[in-house]
């Protein structure tokens, strides 16, 4: 099986996409690779993708080796960039660009970024980590496509407490509807890898700098006092969110996605112990959505 004709090598049934999980399904890079467009820029990637810890961007690097004309280059603002083509059905190429962010938190993200589109100008930014579930159904390895983000960070502080002005931003229509098409197309809960099922979620999620580690968590409460569907919290997507929305007018970048593998379900038993699990699962749904992310240019 494939997806829109463009997959990753099936070896007996399984996908390798890198050292944390393989991915028994329909992506499959094969063939000859296409050649590249004439007059197409080599500075430019379709997508973009951002990475906050080492272990993120160890998945991530993992499956852009799986692909065409793998390659690293030190960009002039400092970070070392992944690059690598998936090859399109029509004969085009995608070409994908991750980096690594300098640290966690809204900040460092919003910076990497202005950085990434500067560099490539993509019309897709794609943020893919690790987050802690919060949602009801939502376990440990589950993968989170968050198509609003809600940035709780702003708030008022009283003497009965934090009164939160919470601001939510949704994916792009043009990202929507792409996404719509890959959830209609994608087995949600029949995912599976060497260490065995997970599902795929769609939904809001919640970001800010705090760290939320306690199961009662006032934030935690708030989020689903603001919407009863949060699925996870974790701390760059209302970064990223806030400067596509302050530079849509300029940048052309068509949208932003959130893809989060569920690493702890934030709260006392919060760790590290996931950690590679929730991103090489997040790493393989990025590569199963690259295919949907081709936008014509002028």
């Amino acid at each position: 099986m494939t997806y829109q004709g463009a997959t990753f090598n099936n070896n007996g049934g399984f996908n390798n996409f890198g050292p944390n999980a393989t991915f028994r399904g329909p992506i499959s890079v094969g063939g000859a690779a296409p050649a590249v467009e004439p007059g197409r820029a080599e500075a430019r990637a379709e997508v973009g993708v951002l990475t906050v810890l080492d272990t993120e961007m160890r998945a991530v690097d993992g499956v852009l080796r799986r692909m065409y004309d793998y390659r690293e280059r030190r960009l002039p603002h400092g970070p070392l960039a992944s690059e690598a083509w998936l090859p399109e059905p029509t004969g085009r190429r995608v070409r994908v660009a991750a980096v690594q962010a300098l640290r966690p938190g809204t900040e460092p993200a919003a910076l990497a970024y202005r950085g990434l589109i500067d560099e490539y100008h993509p019309a897709t930014v794609l943020l893919v980590g690790v987050a802690g579930g919060i949602g009801r159904a939502v376990r440990i390895g589950d993968v989170v496509l968050a198509d609003q983000v809600i940035a709780y960070d702003a708030r008022r502080e009283t003497r009965d407490g934090a009164l939160r002005r919470g601001v939510s931003q949704t994916v792009s229509a043009d990202l929507g509807h792409r996404l719509n098409e890959f959830v209609r197309a994608v087995p949600a809960d029949h995912l599976r890898t060497a260490n065995g099922p997970f599902r795929l979620y769609r939904g809001p999620i919640g970001s800010g700098n705090a760290v939320v580690t306690d199961a009662h968590s006032e934030i935690r409460r708030w989020l689903h006092d603001f919407h009863e569907k949060v699925l996870a919290v974790e701390t760059e997507s209302a970064g990223v969110a806030e400067s596509f929305h302050e530079s849509l007018s300029r940048d052309g970048v068509r949208g932003w996605l959130t893809i989060r593998g569920i690493s702890d379900t934030a709260d006392a038993a919060k760790g590290h112990g996931h950690h590679a699990l929730a991103a090489g699962h997040a790493a393989l749904v990025m590569a199963m959505l690259l295919p949907y992310l081709y936008f014509e240019t002028a």
